[in-house]
């Protein structure tokens, strides 16, 4: 059976971070390419998280209903996933790249607290949407930077 049938993953998948990072590799010719460009491309990991520092990320959540995801690390992590309702930023101008981390994210939806020593109860999450923009913050809770992350959010709307 060809792989066509299998959900496209371009649509839905919101934010990864991967570390290591994985080559970006074109797909092999005649096979379906799931994602539309190389993951290389979709991964927003740069560098190995510091104990105490977090990365934040911000997109439109209104193609979806709700979030889910799967998260593993050789550190401790938070994971926070929050919502702004904002129509214009404090100044009153419309939402923008340049001020979407400047809106109020005050719809917490999740305060997921990784412990890599329990990955079955931590390490999956889904959420509801609370709000216009989402807002994900990853958190190295641990006491070294991480050296192996995976945190994948996916957007749906069943």
């Amino acid at each position: 059976m060809p792989l066509t049938h299998y959900p496209k993953t371009a649509e839905n998948l919101v934010f990864a971070w991967v570390q290591p990072r994985p080559p970006g590799v074109a797909p092999e010719e005649g096979k379906p390419d799931f994602l539309g460009i190389p993951f290389s491309e979709r991964n927003l990991f740069k560098d190995p998280i510091g104990a105490g520092e977090s990365v934040v990320a911000y997109h439109d959540a209104q193609p979806f209903t709700r979030f889910y995801g799967s998260i593993a690390s050789d550190q401790s992590l938070e994971v926070t996933i929050t919502f702004s309702n904002d129509e214009v930023d404090d100044a009153g101008r419309p939402v923008s790249d340049d001020n979407i981390a400047k809106l109020h994210y005050d719809a917490e939806a999740l305060r997921q607290l990784y412990d890599p020593k329990k990955q079955g109860p931590s390490g999956k999450y889904f959420v509801t949407i609370f709000g216009h923009w989402i807002r994900v913050e990853v958190k190295n809770t641990g006491d070294a930077p991480t050296k192996d992350l995976r945190v994948y959010v996916r957007g749906s709307v069943f």
